[in-house]
This record gives structure tokens, C-alpha cells and sequence, in this order.
């Protein structure tokens, strides 16, 4: 049966088990101990290239996550203690495979959401959150900005339905100019593909991506976590080369 055919006849949480039933069927194929995947818990001989750069050391064979993934899940276990703390958690645009496993533990009040993902809890706009303020002690939301028409509107009820107290963890894909690009004139798919190299983005974050977060009520610190494993564990980890975490706490003045 052809994939659009099966695209159209299959639900998309049923076309996504039979993807990663492939993924670990595959996964085989790649068995050693050069490298280990956090998230799976699992080692290979190698990670796979990735992404329209062909990063090298970059996929995970068997659960099919990426640097980052892998980045903020240590970050999560060593520094917010998500195995142990009981929290109320928001995961945006849920990955499928963090979501596993942060479903798995049962202390957490979990939800996830997206405007379209088939496999999000509750179908939401980043920019008209359904929750009341002040909910969550914790909030996950990585490369998902970019592709958000106005993201002051999103950050700006992000901190909303977060606690005073709480965190938002963010993740972007960073360009070395300073200043982020947006274009106006950029409207349809196509022109946001020609502008930014995708046709969903609405921006292309610079290096002042932290000044654009703090802008709507946030401290932030930016956190390069690879740099707490020694070169040869960040190696066998896939972290990858100047992946950050982005620690949002609400700001005092916005907090009262």
C-alpha cells in the first residue's frame, strides 16, 4: 500500500507505533558499546547522521531523538530531579519519546500540548493557553518558538500558566547573527522557506534569543550542559557541539 494511501487509512498514533516498531526493529543493526542513549537506555556502535546538515553522532537508532533530546532529559534527571519530585508539568509540542518517559513516572501531574500533534493531550495554541494561571511548576518547550507567529504572545502565556516559582526550559535553534531575522513580507509558505530555510518558521532565532525571552517577564540563564561530561562522555552522550538550555524563572517584578 503506498504511504500517502496508509497516511490517509492509518491513524497517526497507530502510523507512529508502526515507525518506531521499525525504528527498534532496525536498531539491531547498530548494537556495541561506543555510545549510549539516555533516553532508551540503550548502546550502540555509532549514532546516525541527521538533519539537512547531516550532522554526524546525531540519531539515536533505536528511539530516533537527537542531541538535544538526550541533553534536556540529563538535565532534567541530574538538576530539576524529575525522577523524584512530585511536579506539575507542561510539555509543548511533545517529543514522542520523552513524553514515554516522563508518563512513566507516576508522581508527575503530566500534560503535553500541541496545536496539531497527534500524539499531544490536549490540542492548544501556544498563544491562547486553556489552563489557569499559575499551574505549572514546570514547563518544557524546545525549538518550538520559531515556528509560532507571535512569540511574545506565547512566551507572555507561558509565564502565566506558570508558577512564580516555577521553570520554563527552552531550547531553540540558534543562528551566529545577533540579531533574530523576521520578515515581514514573508506571508505564505513559500516566501517563509525562501526567507528562513522552512516553510513553517515565521523567524530564525540569533544570539539575543535569551534578551527576547527576558523581554516578556523572565530571568534567564543560559545553561551549556554538555560542558558538566568530559569531551570523551559528551562524545559517547551525542550532546553535541553548543546545544543550550535556556532556564526561564519568572521575574520578581512580573511575579507579584
Amino acid at each position: 500500500m503506498p504511504v500517502p494511501l496508509l497516511k490517509k487509512v492509518l491513524p497517526a498514533q497507530t502510523r507512529l507505533s508502526l515507525r518506531q516498531f521499525y525504528w527498534l526493529s532496525r536498531s539491531w543493526l547498530y548494537v556495541g558499546n561506543k555510545v549510549y542513549c539516555p533516553l532508551c537506555e540503550a548502546a550502540f556502535r555509532t549514532f546516525l547522521p541527521f538533519g539537512t546538515e547531516r550532522r554526524q553522532q546525531a540519531l539515536c537508532p533505536r528511539c530516533h531523538t537527537v542531541e538535544r533530546h538526550r541533553l534536556l532529559w540529563l538535565y532534567l534527571t541530574e538538576q530539576v530531579n524529575i525522577t523524584q519530585r512530585s511536579l506539575e508539568v507542561l510539555h509543548m509540542a511533545p517529543e514522542p519519546i520523552l513524553q514515554s518517559r516522563l508518563k512513566r513516572l507516576l508522581h508527575l501531574r503530566y500534560r503535553s500540548a500541541d496545536l496539531t500533534s497527534p500524539v499531544a493531550m490536549d490540542h492548544a495554541d501556544i498563544q491562547a493557553l486553556p489552563y489557569p494561571d499559575a499551574t505549572f511548576d514546570l514547563i518544557l518547550c524546545s525549538h518550538v518558538l520559531a515556528h509560532v507567529p507571535n512569540d511574545a504572545k506565547a512566551l507572555q502565556e507561558l509565564r502565566r500558566v506558570l508558577k512564580p516559582t516555577g521553570q520554563l526550559l527552552l531550547q531553540a535553534r540558534l543562528h551566529p547573527h545577533a540579531h533574530t531575522v523576521e520578515q515581514p513580507n514573508a506571508i505564505t509558505p513559500q516566501q517563509r522557506l525562501q526567507a528562513y530555510g522552512q516553510a513553517d518558521r515565521f523567524r530564525n532565532y540569533g544570539q539575543d534569543f535569551g534578551q527576547r525571552v527576558a523581554a516578556q517577564g523572565f530571568s534567564v540563564e543560559k545553561v551549556e550542559y554538555a560542558l558538566t561530561r568530559t569531551p570523551e562522555e559528551q562524545t559517547r552522550l551525542g550532546l553535541g557541539n553548543g546545544e543550550l538550555i535556556f532556564v526561564a524563572t519568572p521575574s520578581r517584578h512580573e511575579a507579584q
